[in-house]
């Protein structure tokens, strides 16, 4: 029996279809697994850079990495500046989900944490050695889906620096960090940063801002969008 010919013209169609039809994940976005998500209405959306401040936030990039690798695949890269990298919290939230210990031990695996102590070293490592590591990111058939900076405001201090200088130094990792996110042939989907306290630049560089917050008022934690195409302003007690 010969088997069917199948025209250019059709086998063009398969393949256009075939780069048009998007996951339910890459269709709703990367996901807290919190009430962030019903503030946002959706997840995180690719090729973004996600800020987020406050002083419950540093736990959060731990599990965006985790669902990064869990709804995404690939790797994630955790950039730790705030010693807030928890790899027993990401091993506990994933053993709760799927009782599989070499799941939870190749998400792991996955998981990429590297630390830094100084602002001069964070500053070098984004705005230098990180474009030259994600330069060949997109065509390694496991690549680094997600980047996240945690904590970045701990390395900074006026003792050591000027504001000026802090300032400047700030301006061009958020800067390098929105352009890394932009790309879209880096292989990476969502860049992600954390402080504690606001950084104006990176306010500015941002997709996506939200505070997090105590309200004395109210006694509660809040969180609310600072920066957002579309609901700037939004609220939410988590």
């Amino acid at each position: 029996m010969t088997k069917k010919k199948i025209s250019p013209k059709l086998q063009l169609q398969q393949i256009l279809l075939h780069q048009s039809v998007k996951t339910a994940s890459e269709l709703y976005g990367l996901t807290f697994d919190n009430s962030l998500d019903g503030l946002l209405g959706t997840g995180l959306k690719t090729n973004t850079l996600t800020y987020l401040y406050g002083k419950r936030v540093s736990g959060m990039l731990n599990i965006l990495a985790m669902n990064s690798v869990r709804q995404f695949g690939g790797r994630a890269l955790f950039v730790d500046a705030g010693n807030s990298a928890d790899p027993y919290l990401i091993r506990r939230e994933a053993d709760l989900r799927k009782k599989d210990s070499s799941e939870t031990r190749k998400l792991l695996q996955s998981i990429q944490m590297m630390r830094v102590f100084t602002c001069h070293q964070l500053t070098n490592f984004v705005t230098e050695q990180l474009p030259s590591l994600l330069s060949k990111n997109g065509a390694d058939p496991n690549p680094f889906k997600f980047v996240g900076l945690c904590g970045f405001d701990y390395v900074f201090s006026e003792e050591d620096s000027s504001k000026r200088e802090i300032s400047n130094l700030q301006f061009l990792i958020a800067q390098k960090l929105a352009e890394i996110a932009k790309n879209k042939n880096n292989g990476v989907m969502f860049v992600v940063a954390t402080s504690e306290s606001q950084c104006l630049h990176f306010l500015n560089f941002s997709d996506v801002a939200i505070e997090v917050y105590h309200s004395r008022r109210t006694d509660t934690e809040k969180a609310v969008l600072m920066r957002h195409h579309s609901q700037r302003g939004k609220e939410l007690e988590l």
